[in-house]
């Protein structure tokens, strides 16, 4: 097959199907919106200890469990499921790892249409709901 200054367009267009489908049709669709909303908005973050006693960067379920309320250890893996063969949950204590161009894909409106997350919904829930289930002593904290 011949190269076609295309190919690449053509490529991005087939993933983004790819990745609608994954988590458009997923049942768990709005939680794994927010759990890769809590994990891309870690990426920009310093690297100090915050209210949460972890640092504010990481990516761990624990972390991410703890922000959004969850309580059963195994949830994230479970919720991300669907798309299990674009993003790494390791162990609860690690680093949620997931593609770039799923990355780059769920940060692009124009790509993304309705799976878009917007970081400053991300940022304020981590900002406003994680200090209340810390001072209320949710399980994870």
């Amino acid at each position: 097959m011949p190269w076609h200054k295309n190919t690449s367009l053509q490529l991005q267009d087939m993933y983004d199907q790819v990745y609608a489908y994954l988590i458009g049709t997923s049942k768990h669709r709005d939680m794994m919106l927010r759990i890769l909303g809590q994990y891309l908005v870690s990426q920009g973050m310093s690297p100090e200890v915050d209210i949460l006693g972890t640092p504010a960067n990481s990516s761990s379920p624990n972390r991410i469990m703890a922000i959004l309320g969850l309580e059963k250890p195994s949830a994230i893996s479970e919720l991300l499921a669907d798309i299990r063969l674009l993003v790494e949950v390791r162990r609860e204590d690690q680093d949620i790892k997931i593609d770039d161009v799923l990355r780059d894909f769920l940060l692009d409106r124009s790509r993304s249409c309705g799976l878009f997350i917007d970081l400053d919904d991300a940022q304020l829930t981590l900002k406003f709901a994680a200090p209340i289930r810390k001072f209320f002593g949710a399980k994870g904290m």
